[in-house]
């Protein structure tokens, strides 16, 4: 046997089918193998998730490998490609936090390739030796409070006007408007149903209006109103029987609202937004990437791999250096709508000294990834102002080259129904892996 990697084990997925079969016939056959490899039987490649990886390489190993059958020779109607593309956007959040993609190896084999298994662990040993040390667990934060970061711009004058321009027509089609009302406060959400109410009704500062109108078009869709979040103001809109409701709302929120029809949170036909557009200053302000409305074309991704990994990691080492772990980005996260989730699992995230800030973080990235509208919601709850976001784009931008964005009416590659055709993705080719390079 040769040597493992000095930074740790090598954890190993393998399709119990394909993969697992050919790993024991390497050993039968006594062919060379790293000694640091922990094998873990999974019923098919595309059952082992996000979370599994990330909870591997934040518990001290050095690589993870994810070992599947051949693309198009699944068992499971093609889910080892659901695989591929969950596993493609998580290298791209590793490499956002300093850790080399490489880490993650991505291959796909069958039972009787004996001698492939081998030389790939082998190479995949020597390279994880070859790797400098990926991101160290970051100490807990002393829970000093910081000062709140500033709201952003505000809305302009003639913005105000267009938009109560807008919301007057609806009001004067007998429906109502759900927005933000200026006070002596600053803005609160709102329900407009008279013209002479739309005086206070503004465009604002940035507000997340995704979370409050996902809630009230839910409980108009169940027939009540569940849980405590703006209660009165829910009620309100539950006694509006069947008045048409319109929502004003950014680009982003209405992202978020699409996904939320995706994801069953109520029907399409109840959902009627106000355009609230965003001027360059907000744009800027929010470090937008998408400030795109659903349906409009996007403009093409900049090519960010490549960039100096130990700056990354030490930026971001700092930067999970100062979480507390409140879990207030999961709280503000209007995609966030799960009954369970895996990281209530004190076993997966630990809450305290022993939790992992960097692997809360990555999971919670990779859960909303296919559906996150890049808001800023968990950026602006954040009481310790970690830039969230970041993390969110990179995904986004994995998605794209699978041809895929949040807010469109298309099959997301991470929570797809089987799929016959071929993978719109990246190609794999037969029995290729991602340790070639970035």
């Amino acid at each position: 046997m040769t040597q493992a990697s000095s930074q740790g084990y090598i954890c190993t997925f393998a399709c119990r089918w394909c993969s697992l079969l050919g790993a024991e016939r390497a050993g039968r056959d006594r062919l060379e193998l790293p000694a640091g490899i922990r094998l873990i039987p999974v019923s098919c490649a595309g059952s082992v998730s996000a979370d599994h990886v990330i909870q591997a390489l934040t518990n001290g190993a050095a690589g993870v490998a994810v070992l599947g059958c051949h693309l198009g020779g699944c068992r499971h109607n093609d889910a080892n490609r659901d695989a591929h593309a969950r596993l493609d956007a998580l290298g791209a959040l590793l490499e956002t936090v300093g850790i080399d993609r490489r880490r993650l190896l991505v291959s796909w084999g069958t039972a009787h390739e004996a001698e492939q298994y081998a030389k790939l662990m082998r190479d995949f040993a020597a390279l994880l030796g070859s790797l400098p040390p990926g991101l160290e667990p970051a100490p807990a934060a002393d829970g000093t409070p910081e000062k709140n970061p500033p709201a952003g711009p505000d809305s302009a004058p003639e913005e105000d006007a267009a938009l109560r321009d807008q919301a007057a027509e609806a009001v004067r089609d007998g429906g109502a408007v759900l927005g933000l009302r200026r006070t002596d406060m600053g803005v609160v959400p709102a329900l407009f149903r008279a013209e002479e109410e739309l005086t206070d009704l503004t465009a604002g500062p940035k507000w997340p209006m995704a979370k409050l109108a996902g809630l009230l078009l839910r409980d108009r869709a169940l027939g009540e109103v569940q849980g405590v979040e703006f209660r009165a103001l829910r009620e309100e809109a539950a006694a509006l029987g069947d008045v048409p409701l319109r929502v004003a709302c950014r680009a982003c929120d209405a992202r978020a609202l699409r996904e939320l029809v995706a994801l069953r949170q109520f029907p399409e036909e109840t959902l009627s937004i106000l355009p609230v557009p965003c001027s360059d200053a907000r744009k800027e302000a929010c470090d937008c990437p998408r400030p795109q409305w659903p349906g409009e074309e996007l403009p093409p991704e900049p090519e960010t791999r490549g960039d100096d990994l130990a700056a990354k990691a030490e930026f971001w080492r700092e930067q999970f250096s100062r979480c507390v772990q409140c879990h207030w980005c999961r709280e503000a996260c209007p995609v966030c709508v799960c009954p369970s989730c895996s990281l209530d699992n004190p076993s997966l995230t630990p809450l305290g000294p022993q939790g992992s800030p960097l692997g809360y973080h990555l999971s919670r990235a990779m859960h909303v990834a296919d559906a996150c509208a890049l808001c800023g919601a968990c950026q602006d709850a954040c009481p310790r102002h970690l830039p969230l976001l970041k993390l969110h784009q990179a995904a986004a931008r994995a998605l794209r080259t699978w041809r895929y964005a949040s807010g469109e009416k298309r099959l997301s590659p991470l929570r797809a129904e089987r799929r016959i055709a071929a993978a719109s993705g990246p190609a794999v080719p037969q029995w290729k892996h991602n340790l070639g390079g970035k």
